[in-house]
C-alpha cells in the first residue's frame, strides 16, 4: 500500500481533523427549500445538460454536468432540489420532468456526444474500468479463471474424493472471492477500491510478459487481492490486518492442497512488504521464487504514479477523498513531504521493466505535483475539491 501521508510505513501526525461529508468540500449551498430557489449562475456558468432520452424507471434521463468543477455541479443540483442519490461518480442522473426547468436555471444544452466530449475534457469523467460496479463481474471472473487449472487437474490430496473436493473448493474460492471484492468496493475508498486492484493485476501481467513462464504467478495474483483488502487509513496496521487475513483464508487451500504451503509465505511476505516497499533478504524468499518477483510486485502497486495527467489528477483526487479528515494545511504538509521522500529516492521503480516502463513519467508527476503545491497551494486544493 503506497501511503499518501506517510513513508515506508511511519504515519505523519497531524492536528486538526476535520469532518468529512460525502462530497469532501463539495457541500450544497444553504438555501435549498425548494427546487426553483437557484443561486446565481450568470457568471462563468460551465453545467450543462443533455437531452432525455436514457430510459431506466419508466421515464427518460438526462445528464447533468460540469465542466470545471464537480463542487459547482453538487452546489447546483443542491439548489434545484436533486437528490445526492442522483450522483453518479461524475454526473447527475436527471429525469425528464425536470429538463426545462434546469435548463431555466442555467444548465447549457448540449446533445448527449457533446457533453461526453465536454465532460472527457474536463478531465472529471470516471471511465468505466474505474467504476467498482462496473468492473465486479470481470474481477470476479479472472478471480476464479486463477484457480481453474489447478481445481480442473487432479493435484489435489485425498485424489480418491477429487469429484466431489472439486465442487467443494469451487464455492468455496468463489465465496472468498465475492467477500474479497466486497472489501474492495467499501464505500470509503476513494482511489484504493476495487479500480486499483484491476489495473494492478494488469500491470502485473505487462510485467511478467517477457518473463519465461509468461504469465503472473497465481501467488503475485491472489498478494494482489489481499494486499489492500484491510484499508482503514491506518499505515502498517491495515498491512498487518490484511496479512492476517491473508493467512486465515488461504490456509484452508493449502490443507486441501489448491495451494502449495510456500505459495501462502509468499503471499503474506508481499503483503507485508506493501507496508514500506522495501525488498526482504534473498534469504527470507520462499523456494521458487526471485527478488524480481517481489519488485514487480511492488512496482505495480506503485505504476499510477506513472499515469497521464489526467488520471493523475483522479488518483490525487482520490487520495484526498480518503484523506478528508484532515484539514488542507495538514494534507498539504504530508503529501508534499510524501512527494520529497520518493523524489529524493535514487530510482521510484526497483525493476528494470518497470523502471524503463514508468520511472521518467513518474518523475514528471511527482515533480509537477510539488511544484503545485509550492507554488499555488490554493489553487491545487480547489482543484482536487472538485
Amino acid at each position: 500500500m503506497l501511503y499518501p501521508l506517510s513513508y515506508e510505513g511511519v504515519p505523519i501526525q497531524y492536528k486538526a481533523p476535520r469532518t468529512a461529508s460525502r462530497h469532501s468540500q463539495c457541500s450544497p449551498p444553504e438555501d435549498t427549500r425548494t427546487r426553483r430557489h437557484y443561486r446565481s449562475y450568470n457568471v462563468r456558468m460551465s453545467i450543462y445538460i443533455d437531452p432525455p432520452t436514457w430510459p431506466a424507471h419508466g421515464t427518460v434521463f438526462s445528464h447533468l454536468i460540469s465542466d470545471a468543477s464537480l463542487a459547482e455541479l453538487h452546489e447546483f443540483a443542491a439548489a434545484a432540489g436533486i437528490s445526492e442519490r442522483a450522483f453518479d461518480r461524475d454526473h447527475y442522473d436527471v429525469p425528464a420532468h425536470l429538463y426545462d426547468e434546469l435548463v431555466r436555471a442555467g444548465a447549457k444544452e448540449l446533445s448527449g456526444a457533446e457533453l461526453t466530449r465536454t465532460l472527457i475534457a474536463s478531465g472529471l469523467r470516471i471511465p468505466l474500468k474505474e467504476r467498482p460496479e462496473k468492473i465486479r463481474p470481470r474481477l470476479l471472473r479472472a478471480w476464479e479463471a486463477a484457480f481453474a487449472p489447478r481445481l480442473n487437474t487432479p493435484r489435489l490430496k485425498h485424489v480418491e474424493a477429487h469429484a466431489e473436493l472439486r465442487t467443494q473448493l469451487t464455492a468455496q474460492v468463489a465465496e472468498l472471492g465475492e467477500s474479497l471484492l466486497q472489501a474492495w468496493e467499501q464505500p470509503h475508498r476513494a482511489y484504493h477500491h476495487s479500480g486499483h486492484l484491476s489495473q494492478m493485476l494488469a500491470n502485473l501481467d505487462r510485467l511478467y510478459a517477457h518473463r519465461t513462464q509468461g504469465s503472473t504467478p497465481l501467488a503475485l495474483v491472489l498478494a494482489a487481492w489481499f494486499h489492500d483488502a484491510v484499508y482503514e487509513g491506518a499505515p502498517g496496521e491495515d498491512e498487518r490486518r490484511s496479512e492476517q487475513l491473508a493467512n486465515t483464508s488461504l490456509e484452508p487451500l493449502v490443507t486441501a492442497g489448491l495451494l502449495d504451503g510456500d505459495e501462502l509465505q509468499m503471499v503474506s511476505l508481499l503483503v507485508r512488504a506493501t507496508a514500506t516497499h522495501e525488498l526482504p533478504e534473498s534469504a527470507d524468499l520462499p523456494a521458487g521464487y526471485e527478488r524480481a518477483d517481489i519488485q514487480f510486485f511492488l512496482d505495480a502497486d506503485m505504476a499510477i504514479l506513472a499515469a497521464d495527467s489526467t488520471r493523475y489528477r483522479r488518483y490525487l483526487r482520490g487520495v484526498r477523498s480518503e484523506y478528508s479528515h484532515f484539514d488542507d494545511e495538514a494534507f498539504r504538509a504530508g503529501r508534499t513531504t510524501f512527494l520529497r521522500s520518493i523524489l529524493g529516492r535514487k530510482r521510484i521503480f526497483l525493476s528494470e521493466q518497470a523502471l524503463q516502463l514508468w520511472e521518467e513519467p513518474a518523475r514528471a508527476n511527482l515533480q509537477a505535483e510539488l511544484s503545485e503545491w509550492v507554488q499555488d497551494p490554493q489553487g491545487l486544493l480547489q482543484a482536487l475539491a472538485s
